[in-house]
């Protein structure tokens, strides 16, 4: 298992090359010593550029060093949860197409990142951008092949105050919407 020094060292790495591309912005970012299973040291970052409105499609990340550093003390990934979203601008809306976690089901995953945070990172990152941009609703479609996971799904998005119309809980789908503005 790493040290912390080797995951000092790499996460200073990986916010060294984020701060460099051009095509990212850091969101939030926390450096303190991992406790528990829940991540304290980490970088949300962004390729959403608010005058970019020839692309449609962008993520929000979170990166960790924690359990994510090879015996060479390089990254095993350049990220662990990842939230895709596509913008409307004409209509002003964001609209959440995946909000995942690498998890051990996962064929690039080596440890199980579920149950860390890092998605409720991504999605409070989200909500904060899409506020900053002026986007007036951020929606999305839930589904979930077990109830298990629904329900967490569920509980997330209703702890970020979305509203939460489930069509069918025993397949595990859902419509999520939360209106932003004054």
């Amino acid at each position: 298992m790493s040290s912390q020094t080797e995951y000092d060292q790499v996460y200073a790495k990986r916010l060294a090359a984020i701060e460099k591309d051009p095509n990212f912005t850091i969101l939030s970012s926390m450096n303190q010593p991992m406790q528990g299973k829940q991540a304290t040291q980490y970088i949300v970052y962004t390729d959403f550029k608010p005058d970019n409105q020839q692309q449609k499609s962008f993520t929000v990340s979170v990166y960790t060093p924690f359990e994510n550093v090879d015996k060479y003390g390089h990254s095993k990934a350049d990220y662990q949860s990842q939230l895709l979203f596509d913008v409307n601008h004409w209509e002003n809306k964001m609209h959440i197409t995946v909000l995942e976690t690498l998890g051990s089901e996962s064929r690039l995953a080596f440890f199980d990142f579920q149950n860390m945070g890092l998605a409720q990172l991504a999605l409070k990152a989200f909500i904060n951008l899409a506020r900053k941009a002026d986007i007036a609703m951020i929606d999305g479609n839930i589904s979930s092949f077990d109830k298990d996971n629904f329900a967490k799904l569920q509980h997330i998005f209703e702890k970020y105050q979305f509203d939460l119309h489930v069509a069918d809980p025993n397949q595990g789908i859902g419509k999520i919407t939360m209106t932003l503005g004054d």
